[in-house]
């Protein structure tokens, strides 16, 4: 398989070495954290009931404001 090297600072390597569980790669460690992502949308209608619109229309304006920039 090809592979390709990457710089990262030193910060991002030690928290990528945290991250590695034992026997795992690098390569691994990045492929876990990027399907564990989650995106705004996955949280939609996590909140109950109550206060639930209110908190739903701040993530859609923070949403809108972050695609401004």
């Amino acid at each position: 398989m090809p592979s390709r090297n990457i710089a990262v600072q030193k910060a991002v390597y030690d928290s990528l070495e945290r991250e590695k569980r034992s026997g795992e790669s690098f390569t691994s460690v990045l492929r876990r954290l990027l399907e564990q992502r989650r995106g705004v949308e996955d949280l939609w209608g996590a909140w109950g009931a109550r206060g639930g619109k209110g908190a739903q229309g701040r993530v859609r304006r923070l949403r809108e404001v972050g695609a401004r920039r």
